[in-house]
């Protein structure tokens, strides 16, 4: 697992996870994770049924033709994501993360026609989860 932090977080913000907890659920699992590479998240352009999201997006994992996994988080306003979102993120969330994960991992070759993807967004009252496909 390789972490990159590409944005120092304002003493306002918070991204919804940490090193610790992706290690912890992850451990076995080769993959990329990006802290802040992008401030908000933007749907490929090559999307063509984009859901419909009105709240934060906290983070985002793809998985590619080639088997490779990015898993990147966004920073959040404390504001915006309070303490019981992180810890449904942390004790809910990363497991469906995982679990759709391996599901990407144990398909064969002949079924992995593009980019998968999961987008995990917080309402303000829970997370919902948004799968992608990309060609």
């Amino acid at each position: 697992m390789k972490f990159t932090y590409f944005r120092n977080l304002n003493k306002n913000e918070k991204y919804p996870t940490n090193k610790r907890q992706l290690k912890l659920v992850f451990s076995i699992i080769e993959m990329d994770v990006s802290f802040g590479l992008v401030r908000k998240f933007e749907f490929d352009s090559r999307c063509p049924n984009k859901p419909n999201i009105f709240g934060n997006v906290v983070a985002s994992i793809s998985y590619s033709r080639d088997r490779t996994v990015l898993f990147s988080l966004y920073p959040l306003s404390i504001a915006d994501y309070p303490n019981r979102a992180s810890d449904d993120f942390n004790n809910q969330i990363l497991l469906t993360i995982k679990q759709w994960l391996e599901g990407q991992i144990n398909k064969p070759d002949t079924a992995l026609l593009g980019y998968e993807q999961l987008v995990i967004e917080w309402t303000e009252n829970e997370h919902l989860l948004h799968k992608v496909k990309l060609l």
